[in-house]
């Protein structure tokens, strides 16, 4: 059964490649057959915003890579929500 989350991620999060490691681990996954879709973008107030959607366990494993992070970001905070299902959302992708 399919999930749809957002997480909010607060920390050291913007200008440390955080986006491009969580994109990079996303296609990982999904390169397993355990597809999430959904996109990654920085936020105006320097936290960075997932959407993403897939199987409960995916979203899991997401959210465990989303609080290691990049070796150079330093998360302090997820904010997590459940959101509605997106049948919009095909692929995982890093917005501006």
């Amino acid at each position: 059964m399919k999930e749809c989350r957002e997480f909010i991620i607060f920390g050291r999060v913007q200008g440390v490649g955080f986006r491009r490691f969580i994109k990079a681990k996303v296609d990982s996954i999904n390169a397993q057959e355990v597809l999430l879709s959904g996109h990654i973008r920085n936020l105006p107030n320097g936290s960075v915003r997932v959407v993403a959607q897939g199987s409960k366990q995916a979203l899991e494993d997401l959210e465990k890579i989303l609080r290691v992070g990049s070796i150079a970001s330093d998360v302090r905070e997820i904010q997590s929500a459940l959101l509605e299902l997106n049948e919009a959302l095909e692929n995982f992708e890093i917005l501006k």
